[in-house]
């Protein structure tokens, strides 16, 4: 390609000069030498080419194309097509090649815009944005360092500006719609097509000497320059033509049929010869060099600054990030370019925007399953999260970053989670799960380690907080929202902001959730991102295609900042955090030695924690698998302590060593009450006179506890209404029976209530006399001895010595001393002793000692049912101070658990004590340290505790007395055991 056939067929030269010129789909050259038919170089992706212009020392041609809505450039034999500027254009129909300083120029229609850029797309930067009314045609004078463009608007002119974009002027004001601008380098005019006029003008380079070169033409529209013709295209003669430069004479057909041809230029190295202080070196300039009257002129590309020493160039440290559908922009607020389409490649359709200030990476939601990143110049791209063929589908819906740990934090719609993952792409794993309340919008507070997002149900929202491990997890708002979208956080000011989409309103509290107010509610439409920047809250509007801002303390002042913004997604605040700011938090130096999550605590110091699917380990730093405990007990994150009982959880105390069993309690059932400490209890036991939460807040407010169908004692306790006036107390004050009026009975009823009670007592009466007489006449005559008492034979005993009915021969003795080693106090009761042997009931031996043994005589024995064994809270200090370990067997566990101390308190009573069963010392009420113990004399090897009289279980001395000790046991029924017999 680049070669032409000459006239005899067989020499083939390079021409001196190509006419080159578009028809939309294809560009195409007609050599000016030979005269020859016109020939398509062979570009692919030309859909609707505009402008074009060529670069003689690369032998690249560049063309805008409008369909594409990009700027590319390719070799003049059609290889090496790529995209030069690609994002941020909308109608490119004006472009013009730099060739000294190697810059490329563009008007842009349709955002109206004169930028400019390196020939490779880099820095780019807009020169002119105000004051334009659709610039079309662009032209450059390199050698001089001006640069002339066409405007087609309601008032049309020819503009004239430095290529550094600065003193702009109206070179030709009264003119129609011009185009096809084009500079005679060699006499210094310009020239140009008036599509109103039919007609081709020119002027000196200072819009004077205005002059007529062609008119009476049918619809002239691209116009070029060679030597000394000028060469224009015809829309209605479908026709390239051309006339002297001067005069317009010698009129000239060079190419028909041709279709719509938009623009025309020779390639020639005339055309662009010459140099300035920027064609070498790119004058010293770290980004561009543009030409201007004066000399060389170093400028940064768009929100760049250009730092003292007037070459180099520092990055804007304060600005908004706003997502479009496929695009991503920034603004600089009181830049003369107020946004810029940054040259990143979005895969997918856009949906959330964040910014690492460290490393200075912006970070997307790239359709619904990644997670990206890359620089502003679009640079360094790369994944972050993509949906890998072993995990679940992903569907990330809003991110936020922690900078200081190397952290991306973000919700997932998919598996209603909040994930963590560092910014290299290592997974981390996931801190919240909620099938309940959904996790969606989420900012981080990495200063605080805290973090702030809203969670959805069906028909209610919540906005939530927790630590950055998910931990401590509190509901700050429930009520007053529908659909929060967007959260925003100022951490100096100590503020929340959030807006509904649903109520059309923007609110802000404390970070705590104090002081909500309200601070814009009026004319909002669809309202889907939040940022704060400085002291003003930012949101967008994506039906009102616009970004707002008000006062961020008061709501006041709203401000449209920006307009005709279609398809927004997100908005995003930046400002670039300072290396001492970065160094003083304790994460922000390998992640403070922390294998996985790293929370700032409020002392300044880190703090380790780790994804809900692992435990920290007892270094406190590292992250390991959790112990496997059976299905009924509750895994601690860290300590030595591994596996508690669930029925240890939120109770208010905290067993495992980290506070882990009373975090993230959960709500309780409809069937429960929530104590303020989060254990749940039996709504049963609410109001019920007696402290079941270990706070007591379950009997504060009781006066607003009871029933409609229940009575409210005097102590706030709750009873049926009715067991009011049922002529026996059930509070236990008493007030039930208070102020009772009860009806006075009938004549009948009086008279048969009398009647009953007498006749019962004189029954008694005559049964007691009759037992007496016959006790005192017959059986004591039996059994009176010589003496007249009873023989010593049977009853007999000292004082303090108990009587014994279990044979001291052949027996097992067990030791008495402190807590009773049986198995139980009587493995079996027999209420029928065997006869076989003729030996009486009671034998004197049995009876005249106090033994800790056993029997096991083959005599027949009478073992009497214990009914209440005595009780023990009296029992000495010093025989309780062991202690009482606790060890699980279950089959699940990989380590027994780790031994809990029973410390200062005193055991149980025995099931059934002489206090009639008093349900206050029932095993499942009895608590000791706040340790809950239950406590089953079947299996235990331990017999219940003794009786108060505790000096008697020395080894020295005998077991404890029964109840007749220094009289004589008159009873019929033999007398009830030691409690330390043993059974067995």
């Amino acid at each position: 390609m680049g070669l032409e056939l000459l006239s005899d067929l067989r020499t083939c030269v390079v021409p001196e000069a190509f006419l080159l010129f578009t028809t939309r789909a294809e560009i195409r050259s007609i050599s000016l030498g030979t005269n020859s038919n016109d020939v398509a170089i062979p570009l692919s992706g030309v859909k609707e080419a505009s402008a074009l212009d060529f670069d003689v020392a690369e032998n690249r041609i560049f063309w805008t194309d409008v369909n594409t809505k990009t700027i590319s450039r390719a070799f003049m034999n059609g290889s090496g097509v790529e995209a030069v500027i690609e994002f941020g254009l909308d109608y490119p129909e004006g472009m013009a090649v730099d060739w000294m300083g190697r810059n490329i120029y563009w008007a842009d229609t349709g955002t109206n815009r004169i930028e400019v850029a390196r020939l490779d797309g880099q820095y780019r930067q807009v020169l002119v944005c105000k004051d334009l009314d659709n610039p079309r045609s662009l032209a450059l004078d390199p050698a001089n360092g001006y640069m002339y463009w066409t405007e087609w608007g309601g008032r049309p002119r020819i503009a004239c500006a430095h290529m550094d974009g600065t003193n702009i002027i109206t070179l030709v004001d009264k003119v129609g719609r011009a185009n096809g601008l084009t500079i005679d380098y060699v006499d210094q005019r310009l020239y140009w097509t008036d599509l109103d006029t039919c007609m081709i003008e020119s002027t000196n380079m200072q819009g004077l000497q205005r002059e007529i070169v062609a008119d009476d033409l049918p619809h002239p529209f691209g116009l070029t320059q060679y030597r000394d013709f000028i060469y224009w295209t015809d829309w209605n003669l479908r026709s390239i033509e051309r006339a002297d430069k001067r005069s317009g004479q010698n009129r000239t057909l060079v190419q028909g049929q041709l279709e719509y041809v938009m623009d025309i230029l020779v390639f020639h190295s005339s055309r662009q010869d010459g140099s300035n202080q920027c064609s070498h070196n790119n004058g010293h300039c770290a980004h561009l060099c543009l030409a201007s009257p004066s000399g060389a002129q170093c400028r940064c590309a768009s929100h760049y600054t250009l730092q003292p020493d007037g070459h180099n160039c520092s990055s804007p440290s304060s600005f908004l990030l706003f997502s479009q559908k496929s695009s991503i922009s920034r603004m600089v607020l009181g830049e003369q370019s107020p946004d810029m389409i940054l040259p990143i490649h979005v895969m997918r359709n856009l949906r959330a925007i964040s910014f690492d200030p460290l490393k200075r990476f912006i970070y997307w939601i790239d359709g619904k399953q990644s997670i990206r990143k890359a620089r502003d110049d679009g640079s360094q791209a790369a994944t972050v999260v993509s949906p890998g063929p072993t995990q679940p589908l992903k569907q990330p819906h809003d991110l936020s970053l922690d900078a200081f740990s190397r952290t991306v934090y973000w919700t997932c719609e998919n598996t209603n989670t909040i994930n963590v993952q560092r910014m290299d792409g290592q997974i981390i794993g996931e801190v919240v799960r909620d099938d309940v309340d959904k996790p969606r919008a989420i900012v981080v507070n990495a200063e605080k380690g805290y973090m702030y997002f809203t969670t959805l149900q069906d028909r209610s929202a919540k906005i939530e907080g927790a630590s950055l491990d998910g931990t401590e997890r509190e509901s700050l708002f429930t009520t007053g929202l529908i659909r929060p979208v967007a959260l925003a956080l100022d951490n100096k000011l100590g503020k929340l902001f959030w807006v509904d989409a649903d109520l059309k309103r923007i609110e802000s509290s404390d970070l705590s959730g104090a002081n909500r107010i309200v601070l814009q509610d009026s004319n909002i439409l669809q309202p889907i991102g939040l940022t704060v920047l400085g002291d003003h809250l930012y949101w967008i509007d994506k039906q009102q295609q616009m970004i707002e801002r008000v006062d961020k303390r008061s709501g006041d002042k709203r401000t449209r900042i920006q307009g005709r913004i279609q398809s927004l997604t997100g908005i995003h605040a930046v400002e670039l955090m300072e290396t001492d700011e970065f160094s003083s938090h304790p994460c922000s130096r390998d992640n403070g030695g922390c294998s996985h999550i790293c929370i700032a605590k409020g002392d300044g110091t880190p703090r380790c924690s780790c994804p809900i699917h692992l435990v920290l380990l007892q270094n406190l730093l590292s992250c390991g698998d959790p112990p496997t405990c059976s299905a009924d007990h509750f895994t601690c994150a860290t300590g030595e302590i591994d596996c508690i009982p669930m029925a240890w959880r939120c109770d208010g105390i905290a067993e495992c060593a980290d506070h882990s069993d009373e975090m993230n309690c959960p709500v309780c059932s409809e069937q429960q009450f929530q104590c303020h400490g989060g254990q749940c209890l039996d709504v049963k036991l609410r109001c019920n006179g007696e402290q079941d939460c270990t706070d007591g807040s379950d009997e504060h407010d009781c006066h607003t506890i009871c029933m409609p169908n229940q009575f409210r004692c005097k102590n706030n306790k709750c009873i049926s209404k009715k067991q009011q006036c049922d002529s026996y107390p059930d509070c236990s004050d008493d007030s039930d029976e208070l102020f009772c009026d009860f009806p006075p009975p009938s004549g009948d009823e009086r008279h048969t209530n009398t009647i009953g009670p007498v006749i019962g007592i004189i029954l008694s009466v005559f049964v007691l006399g009759g037992m007496c007489f016959v006790c005192q006449r017959v059986v004591c005559r039996r059994y009176k001895g010589p003496s007249g008492g009873f023989p010593h034979d049977y009853i007999t005993g000292t004082a303090h010595v108990p009587l014994n009915f279990i044979s001291t021969n052949n027996t097992q003795h067990a030791n008495c001393t402190g807590i009773s080693c049986g198995k139980s106090i009587v493995s079996s009761v027999s209420l029928m002793g065997s006869s076989s042997s003729g030996a009486p009931l009671y034998d004197r031996n049995h009876v005249t000692g106090a033994s800790s043994s056993s029997s096991s005589s083959t005599k027949a024995a009478f073992y009497p049912q214990i009914l209440n064994p005595p009780p023990s809270p009296a029992t000495d200090r010093s025989l309780y101070n062991t202690e009482v370990f606790y060890s699980s067997n279950s089959p699940s566990t990989t380590r027994s658990y780790r031994p809990y101390v029973m410390r200062g308190g005193a055991p149980p009573t025995t099931p059934c004590s002489t206090d009639v069963c008093d349900s206050d010392y029932t095993p499942s009420r009895w608590k000791s340290n706040k340790y809950y113990m239950e406590v089953n004399w079947d299996s235990e090897p331990c017999p219940p505790p003794p009786t108060p009289r505790s000096h008697y279980l020395s080894a020295e001395e005998s077991c404890p007395p029964s109840p007749s000790t220094e009289r004589s046991y008159f009873h019929l029924c033999p007398p009830p055991p030691s409690p330390c017999t043993d059974s067995s």
